[in-house]
């Protein structure tokens, strides 16, 4: 598919390179994209996830109810690549609405889990790890 538009900045090579993750993970039985940056992926085992593709470094509580704003029915967030983030708010807020909130990262282990909005990484002593970031100030 095409690179169409968006307004959230992210490139095509970001939504291509989702893409083409979300296809070879081994729970996906089917990608389908649309809004150029809006994915549905169908698991094999678990139910329907309806993901937006971001480029966030850090995704604060205001990004995440804008995405919930313009596309309602989004259920996991994708803020980009390893570096990406999210500060601890907008987790928080996720957690509270069972919105997966992850980078690349974290995003095959999660596609894993039934109830995916509650998986992290963990430390080689058990505790969880998530990608936080402080929010930039004004």
């Amino acid at each position: 598919m095409s690179n169409g538009s968006n307004n959230w900045n992210v490139s095509y090579s970001r939504i291509s390179w989702l893409e083409f993750a979300l296809k070879k993970h081994d729970n996906v039985a089917n990608v389908t994209r649309h809004d150029d940056i809006i994915m549905e992926v169908e698991r094999i085992k678990g139910c329907k996830i309806i993901l937006i593709c971001l480029d966030e470094y850090t995704l604060g509580e205001a990004g995440v109810y804008r995405v919930l704003q313009e596309f309602p029915n989004v259920n996991f967030i994708s803020v980009g690549g390893n570096w990406n983030g999210y500060t601890i708010e907008a987790k928080k807020l996720c957690l509270s609405k069972n919105l997966g909130l992850y980078n690349s990262s974290e995003l095959t282990g999660a596609l894993w889990k039934n109830e995916f909005w509650l998986y992290h990484q963990k430390d080689d002593k058990g505790n969880p790890i998530y990608p936080y970031k402080r929010a930039a100030s004004a």
